[in-house]
């Protein structure tokens, strides 16, 4: 290790254990002491038993109400709701939810027999009143019934169900051709949708040009399971709970914050690989096509496209048809999805900009921003080809743009440093918060770490042409070393962000939370170089086991799928959960499992078949550009001499 740098490390690590030491034991002393506030509070959710109101009448009819306590100065019960909701961490207790259902109801007078929206509401008010003595107004959220759940078909379930079929015929009937050895099974359509051709080319370790880059698939499986762990796991915090105040304990806690930096930061993970395989993609063909060819940029663009829009597409129409009927409870509408109105803002990969509160597949958010990083990034790696004397400017212009564009957002919008967990935000939708909006899925916040990832791609590129190792790079264990030790001092001060938000602009509070982003990406970028350059890495290793490699192929399916899968299976929630950890495993787990299955079948039914059918298409479309390409190889060849790699 480097001269001082121990010790640096070692004083850094017990300035924040004394700092977040402090924060624990006042925090244990609060959290004491509300201990007592949560037994005489009102319960947050009272539901009645959905299941049995729903199978002991067929014309049952049951609603999701809230109930809003109306302020009564002289109650000793409202002044501790009051005060207990006054912090931003806290679930608000004056506005109680209830599932009830109308069979349970007291007796109403006949002139109220036909009104059931007005009975519910009364009925709700009465309920409040009989428990805590306390007024409140009724506000009906969702109400179901067996007619509301009997939702007729229309014509776009009709058109994914006929797709839906044509895909499985063709998949059925190919693979039965394929393996009887027919005398048309070499035809192109056989191939490409028989699932025996398909498995074998999911289980094949192919030939890579760059052996020494194959952990990055390693990593995007991990980074894979790591979002989808935490994307199966918060919704939790918006459906009914029996003990809300473990998620209030949570939220107190020291490492919460830190925790949910984890939780926003690791899709960066993904915009830094994807720079980093840009690049070197870039620069590969560079050294093979010296000659500037403007071309190239609309072939990368098609390819993206042959590659990513057939199962996004799948996904979609499923969005906009079925996935309207995958609800069985009163919660269901609390995960609604808007693909049957906005599923075109995620075709055209604008979705992180257009309709961002109301999405299609909300976490695709990711696709569009990461759709025009990638026509940035090429059109970056265009100009150093026309012009590879403006690295350094660019390069610095990249580093420049990551450092003060988050900063200026969050400055200018007086946001958060990072997405906070406060909590009369959460429990309405985390894509209505002003920074998930403004900073957290825009292009241009993103754009940092994805170019972080572009220059580890050059300065890779460059290193691996002069044939160096890690051990030859004499100043790069200090410069890992201060980025862990940047990336640790950033994640370890968010326990010190304030509790809720700032009322005036703050421009500590937007360095800082630009800092931590940029803190995700270079961390992320040193270790990718160092795995790059050292071959014998047992980490680098594991990265690269075969099963990463056969696992990395389904991450996009299951990365596109994730969303129908997790909200698919909490709209079925039917009665206020335990917040535990049995439930967490259950839930993350049944999620996992589904989210990889489904993500298997896409892959095998839709993404492969597609992309085995459309590059061939590609290739006789545009001829020409081929045959020139091959023609400049030919007369390079021959050339006496030979022109060297354009060297940045």
């Amino acid at each position: 290790m480097v001269p001082g740098a121990k010790w640096t490390l070692i004083v850094l690590v017990v300035v924040q254990f004394s700092v977040l030491k402090s924060v624990v034991s006042s925090q244990e002393t609060q959290t004491s002491l509300e201990k007592e506030l949560w037994r005489s509070l009102p319960k947050l959710y009272d539901y009645d038993d959905y299941d049995v109101c729903k199978h002991r009448n067929p014309d049952y009819f049951y609603c999701v109400v809230k109930a809003h306590i109306i302020k009564n100065a002289s109650s000793e019960l409202w002044r501790k709701i009051s005060h207990y909701s006054s912090d931003p961490r806290h679930y608000r207790r004056d506005i109680l939810e209830l599932g009830v259902c109308l069979d349970q109801c007291e007796t109403i007078t006949m002139e109220d027999r036909g009104d059931r929206t007005g009975r519910m509401k009364r009925c709700s008010e009465s309920r409040v009143w009989n428990l805590y003595q306390l007024n409140s107004t009724a506000q009906i959220l969702n109400c179901v019934s067996e007619e509301k759940l009997d939702r007729p078909s229309d014509s776009i379930d009709d058109v994914f169900s006929w797709v839906a079929l044509g895909i499985l015929s063709l998949v059925i009937m190919s693979t039965i051709f394929d393996a009887k050895q027919l005398t048309f099974k070499d035809t192109l359509i056989i191939r490409s949708f028989s699932l025996s051709q398909n498995l074998k080319k999911l289980g094949s370790l192919n030939a890579r040009s760059r052996q020494d880059l194959l952990f990055l698939d390693g990593a995007r499986v991990l980074t894979m399971l790591a979002i989808l762990l935490c994307h199966a796991s918060i919704p939790m915090i918006r459906i009914p709970l029996k003990n809300p105040e473990q998620f209030e304990q949570q939220f107190e806690s020291w490492w919460f914050p830190i925790a949910m930096a984890g939780n926003t930061y690791t899709v960066q993970l993904f915009f830094v690989i994807g720079g980093v395989v840009l690049a070197v993609n870039f620069l590969d063909h560079i050294k093979t096509h010296p000659q500037f060819q403007l071309t190239y940029l609309l072939d990368r663009i098609v390819n993206r496209l042959i590659r990513i829009v057939p199962v996004y597409a799948f996904v979609i129409l499923f969005q906009a048809s079925w996935y309207r009927s995958l609800k069985d409870g009163p919660i269901a509408d609390r995960y609604k999805d808007h693909c049957t109105e906005n599923w075109w803002t995620n075709l055209l990969f604008v979705n992180n900009y257009i309709n961002t509160s109301e999405p299609c597949s909300q976490f695709t958010w990711y696709l569009g921003a990461d759709f025009q990083l990638f026509l940035v990034g090429t059109s970056i790696m265009t100009v150093l080809w026309k012009f590879p004397h403006l690295l350094n400017k660019l390069i610095t212009v990249m580093i420049a743009f990551a450092l003060i564009v988050p900063a200026a957002f969050i400055y200018i919008y007086t946001l958060d440093a990072t997405v906070m967990m406060i909590v009369r935000f959460v429990t309405e939708e985390i894509r209505t918060l002003e920074y998930y909006l403004r900073v957290y899925v825009t292009f241009e916040s993103n754009a940092g770490n994805y170019f972080f990832g572009m220059i580890v791609g050059i300065v890779y590129h460059r290193l691996s042409e002069k044939a160096k190792k890690m051990q030859d790079l004499k100043g790069f264990k200090l410069i890992f070393l201060s980025a862990t030790i940047f990336f640790l001092a950033m994640n370890g001060l968010t326990a010190l962000l304030p509790r809720d938000q700032l009322p005036e602009r703050s421009l500590l509070l937007a360095i800082f939370g630009s800092l931590l982003k940029c803190s995700w990406g270079l961390l992320v970028s040193c270790l990718m170089l160092y795995l790059a350059l050292s071959p014998g890495c047992l980490f680098g290793s594991f990265l690269q086991h075969p099963s990463m490699l056969v696992a990395s192929k389904l991450s996009y399916c299951v990365y596109v799928v994730q969303y129908t899968v997790v909200y698919g299976i909490y709209r079925n929630v039917t009665t206020p959960l335990m917040n535990g950890g049995f439930n967490t495993v259950l839930f993350t787990s049944a999620v996992l499992f589904v989210a990889v299955f489904a993500g298997l079948w896409l892959h095998l039914c839709v993404e492969v078949p597609c992309m085995t059918l459309l590059k061939p298409m590609l290739e006789r479309i545009s001829p020409k550009t081929h045959q020139k390409i091959q023609k400049k190889q030919l007369s390079e060849k021959s050339e006496t001499v030979a022109n060297e790699p354009t060297d940045f």
